[in-house]
């Protein structure tokens, strides 16, 4: 099946009545991954674009790159001469210790995300390795976040785990279903 029959997949899914409502004897929050290979993110991007204008759902996007940038905008500058002077590793290590406290950071997601039917989770690829998109989930589904998503993931869901650009079996495995 091409890229383009599953966007179309997806899409007539989450238009369905009562996508957004949580189901089953937990009301589990229905949490899904729309896998694809990382050559066809172009393709993704432009059809979740179009999507976005043509909906009449509310829906929010959250690109993790942009989000990560947004959490660091007073310290970009700083950040820019940590990568420069010190390289890397330094940066990574920098951003890592802020990133740890998981409550900035669902905290500024759920504040992001606030009063949607359902969010889009983009940029999963860009902002490796500094957010692994299985922890954010963990640590949202922890702060009891009720809102519908959709993860678009450059990469392989085998099911049980996530693989980025089906090379990285580093993600942790995460309760989350196949959209199409």
């Amino acid at each position: 099946m091409t890229i383009y029959k599953r966007l179309e997949q997806m899409e007539d899914r989450i238009n369905e009545e009562g996508f957004t409502i949580p189901k089953g004897i937990g009301n589990e929050v229905p949490h899904f991954v729309f896998d694809y290979p990382a050559v066809e993110e172009l393709t993704v991007r432009t059809y979740v674009e179009g999507l976005l204008r043509r909906t009449s759902l509310n829906i929010i996007e959250i690109n993790l790159f942009e989000f990560l940038i947004s959490l660091f905008e007073e310290d970009l500058e700083e950040l820019i001469t940590i990568a420069e002077e010190e390289g890397y590793e330094e940066l990574s290590q920098a951003l890592q210790t802020v990133l740890e406290d998981q409550d900035l950071l669902v905290n500024a997601f759920i504040d992001k995300a606030d009063n949607t039917e359902l969010i889009f989770i983009t940029g999963v690829g860009t902002v490796h390795p500094f957010i692994r998109s299985s922890h954010l989930l963990k640590k949202i589904s922890n702060h009891a976040f009720r809102t519908p998503l959709v993860l678009f993931y450059p990469g392989y869901f085998s099911g049980i785990d996530l693989r980025l650009f089906n090379k990285f079996r580093h993600e942790d495995e995460y309760q989350i279903t196949r959209i199409s």
